[in-house]
């Protein structure tokens, strides 16, 4: 195996080494499994909610939602009914 190949394991084992929850939020938001409600599997259904109450808790810790933290979460999320509605979320 090359020398590459080896960093390229060894950058991942270290990403994969840190815990969701000591991600930043926009970590988080990349790393989510957005469409974790459409799987067949529970286990990533489980995950997927699990991170989903990960980055909700953290959020209400800072305070809630924000026009910036909407727009970065939606820059991860994938089109059309897994993005968020500010507008929505500033009126509730």
């Amino acid at each position: 195996m090359g020398k590459r190949k080896w960093q390229n394991i060894l950058l991942k084992t270290k990403i994969m080494a840190k815990y969701f929850d000591d991600l930043t939020l926009e970590e988080m938001f990349e790393h989510h499994d957005h469409t974790y409600m459409m799987s067949d599997d529970n286990r990533y259904y489980k995950a997927g909610s699990r991170e989903r109450e990960i980055i909700y808790n953290k959020i209400k810790e800072q305070g809630g939602w924000t026009k910036e933290l909407v727009d970065t979460y939606n820059k991860y999320a994938p089109p059309g009914r897994f993005q968020l509605d500010w507008e929505f979320i500033k009126a509730g």
